[in-house]
């Protein structure tokens, strides 16, 4: 929907990375300086999480996030 939006990562590395997303925030239609990406729980997946927008998100080896991107 308008001002939300739902990205999806995964790692193939080797090893745990941390990551940081490059967005076209213009694109999303979302004020970088109000943003949050937030993990929602998924069972057996991933814990609930917050990240500001230029945090760096850990990312274990061979797994991934669900993160929605939207104005808090």
């Amino acid at each position: 929907g308008q001002g939300k939006t739902l990205v999806a990562i995964g790692s193939w590395a080797q090893s745990d990375v941390n990551i940081r997303l490059s967005i076209d925030w213009r694109a999303l239609g979302i004020d970088p300086s109000k943003a949050v990406l937030t993990a929602p729980e998924v069972r057996d997946f991933q814990q609930a999480s917050r990240f500001g927008p230029n945090d760096p998100i850990p990312v274990p080896k061979g797994k991934g996030w669900l993160l929605i991107i939207e104005t808090h």
